[in-house]
């Protein structure tokens, strides 16, 4: 303990340069989106390099914050998408859009160590009518930020242009098929040639206004529907006016129909069955450490607090906004018992939902929101 108390006051000691290569050297800045690293100042980094110590000696009680935060503006989505409890209306939790006032409420709490923040979780963001707005403070604020978009909407004039100029460093689209039979068959709702249609005023605003930012990141979650066209749209990148484009692997629930699953076993977690690709989450019956809860911190439009991504369940809240001041949700009960779930369990004293997931989020045993892929208590 005193050497992690000691190797804590020298880290407050190191210029810039001197940390960054310190946390280049251990690994760390793994742990960021590499398009995040330039916004980096001394104090967040700072904060960053005892986050990560702190995490990597398993402490429960941190003197370090969080420095991602994913905060969604509202969970309604124009979609639906069978794999998620939004799309299949299954969802707990109230439709909500979160007001302007709640969100620089969160920002002015988070803004000295928060490098990232993540503008999404479980609807459209661009359905809040306060993005741009939200999106502005951060940029004012010195935090990098990104949003998830199905782009599948009919935006009114001029509202793209004031999106890209709004101080976002990153705009991920999914465009899971090419043409709309192939689309529509997960994207329920959906029109591909709106998605096209904004793609291409995307691409000709950033050209005629000469906008380096937002970086615009296209993905293809890989599916079996739309496996035979992931070539051709690793190809289309220029035709797109996309900075990145990649194919991602979804997440599902593991006791369903498994025909969304692609037949390439390299696009399938290994933590499924038969899959063979590198995932974060443990096995059944693995010990494997957790990096949410040590990381970032997820606020729904409510105002109420998860600890990741993949919880859409009330009843697995670990505190709300409107009760409490962030830095004292992150050391909560709650948040230590979570934390403990991989080191001293007799630090456990709340049942959390990581205390049941145990980072085996693809897991058959985890509860699940009807046939979707999120969990629950």
């Amino acid at each position: 303990m005193n050497f992690i108390k000691n190797e804590i006051n020298k880290i407050k000691k190191y210029p810039f340069n001197i940390l960054y290569n310190y946390a280049k050297n251990k690994d760390y800045l793994r742990f960021l989106n590499s398009f995040a690293i330039p916004t980096l100042n001394l104090k967040k980094l700072q904060n960053f390099v005892i986050a990560s110590i702190e995490e990597e000696n398993l402490n429960t009680k941190l003197s370090s914050m969080f420095y991602k935060l994913i905060i969604d503006p509202t969970n309604a989505c124009n979609l639906g998408c069978p794999l998620c409890p939004t799309g299949l209306g299954v969802s707990k939790r109230k439709k909500k859009i979160l007001n302007f006032d709640t969100f620089k409420g969160i920002i002015d709490q988070a803004k000295d160590y928060a490098i990232e923040v993540h503008l999404y979780n479980w609807g459209e963001p661009t359905l809040n009518k306060n993005l741009v707005r939200m999106l502005k403070y951060c940029k004012e604020n010195n935090i990098w930020t990104r949003i998830s978009t199905n782009l599948s909407l009919d935006f009114k004039e001029g509202y793209i242009e004031e999106l890209l100029k709004s101080g976002l460093n990153l705009l991920h689209a999914d465009v899971d098929g090419l043409d709309q039979e192939v689309y529509s068959k997960y994207r329920k709702k959906g029109n591909i040639k709106l998605v096209y249609k904004n793609l291409e005023k995307i691409k000709k605003i950033k050209k005629d206004l000469k906008l380096d930012y937002p970086i615009i990141e296209l993905s293809m979650l890989a599916m079996r529907q739309n496996e035979h066209q992931h070539d051709k749209f690793l190809k289309s990148k220029e035709k797109l006016g996309a900075d990145v484009v990649k194919i991602d692997k979804i997440q599902h629930n593991p006791n369903m129909d498994e025909n969304w699953l692609p037949e390439n076993k390299n696009l399938i977690y290994k933590t499924y069955d038969s899959g063979k690709a590198q995932s974060n989450s443990a096995s059944e019956g693995e010990s494997k450490q957790c990096h949410w809860p040590w990381s970032g911190m997820v606020i729904n439009p409510d105002g109420s607090i998860n600890p990741c991504c993949i919880v859409d369940d009330p009843n697995s809240d670990f505190d709300n906004i409107k009760n409490n001041n962030i830095s004292k949700i992150w050391n909560s009960e709650e948040y230590i018992s979570a934390r403990s779930e991989f080191g001293d369990k007799k630090q456990i004293t709340k049942k959390t939902i990581c205390n049941v997931c145990k980072n085996q989020t693809h897991s058959k045993r985890l509860s699940r929101l009807s046939s979707t892929f999120a969990i629950k208590l």
